[in-house]
């Protein structure tokens, strides 16, 4: 295998939409390594042929690569299957806020990066932070079964928003004197799986505010019947 190269953009700002035969947004080339130190905020909508936004084995890695990026917003990517690959020491310091929306194969917001990651560490269920996360809006999302492969903890979590996100079985561990809301249908609540000795990690149902949506409410009240 030869030499791989470290290259890196002084983007700040990333937005692509309608590229309709785009398989990855940055796809990489040759043996090749990426960072992007200032990029702040990244839109990708309309991408109908694409499997992924970053692919895997094409980001270096190193806790800094991304220490700016604040927002990630991906809406009408019906193909994809992940968004950005983690590895071990990836970290996303200053994300804000998690926008995904009408991406029906999505299986995964962040997977694992299985390619450079030592077995073991996937096995120990390992831990990510999210220090600066406030807001995750997933929408019609119904093949989501993770939002990310290692475990979350985010805690300054304010919001997180749901709406046909079946598949989802788990949300971050959060700071104990928050209570993030979060916003979802009441089958979605009813089915999000929790660690039950995890007050002091921050994941017990306890530590959110769940807020069943009006939507479940009005389908709920027209389809009552009167006796």
């Amino acid at each position: 295998m030869g030499m791989r190269g470290l290259l890196g953009f002084a983007l700040k700002w990333c937005r692509v939409e309608r590229c309709l035969g785009l398989q990855a947004v940055f796809a990489g080339s040759g043996n090749n390594e990426y960072y992007f130190p200032k990029l702040e905020k990244f839109w990708a909508s309309d991408l109908l042929a694409a499997y992924c936004i970053w692919r895997k084995r094409v980001i270096y890695d190193d806790s800094y690569i991304f220490g700016a990026l604040q927002i990630i917003h991906v809406h009408n990517c019906p193909r994809i299957k992940f968004v950005l690959p983690f590895s071990s020491q990836f970290t996303l310091p200053s994300l804000e806020t998690l926008h995904v929306t009408h991406c029906g194969d999505l299986r995964q917001v962040f997977p694992w990066d299985s390619s450079r990651l030592p077995e073991e560490y996937q096995k120990e269920g390992a831990v990510k932070k999210f220090p600066a996360l406030k807001h995750i809006h997933l929408h019609d999302l119904p093949n989501l079964q993770q939002i990310c492969a290692a475990k979350m903890y985010a805690p300054m979590l304010e919001t997180v928003k749901l709406r046909g996100c079946w598949s989802l079985r788990r949300l971050p561990a959060v700071g104990r004197g928050r209570r993030p809301i979060a916003d979802c249908e009441k089958e979605c609540w009813e089915k999000l799986k929790w660690d039950w000795e995890g007050l002091g990690t921050g994941h017990h149902p306890s530590l959110y505010q769940p807020r069943h949506s009006s939507y479940y409410k009005k389908r709920l009240l027209r389809g009552t019947v009167l006796r």
